[in-house]
């Protein structure tokens, strides 16, 4: 049996109100854009602020995404370089001996 040498990391929360919110942004950009598409004598000064408003919400989405894809990523990989690059060299010394039982 092989024992890790890797601390026990408790699972982190997922940001479940980011999705939520990333979720309602999809939802009212999926308005604005049918409320283009059905209205036919809709004045310029409207047509471009409803645009206007689309792109700010396209603008938070991807804010957003980036922000939950930093914290998963950075949750992710919580130790440096050096205690992995430590951890995967006892690993492989400890694998040593299983080396010589495939030479024949």
């Amino acid at each position: 049996m092989i024992d890790s040498s890797r601390p026990a990391t408790p699972p982190t929360p997922q940001p479940t109100l980011a999705y939520t919110a990333l979720a309602l942004l999809l939802g009212a950009v999926g308005l604005i854009t049918l409320a283009l598409s059905l209205t036919h004598d809709l004045g310029t000064p409207a047509f471009f602020s409803l645009i206007g408003a689309e792109l700010l919400l396209v603008a938070a989405m991807g804010a957003l995404f980036g922000t939950v894809q930093v914290r998963s990523t950075a949750a992710a990989a919580p130790e440096d370089a050096a205690a992995r690059r430590l951890r995967d060299e006892a690993t492989l010394d400890a694998l040593e001996p299983l080396r010589g039982g495939e030479q024949r």
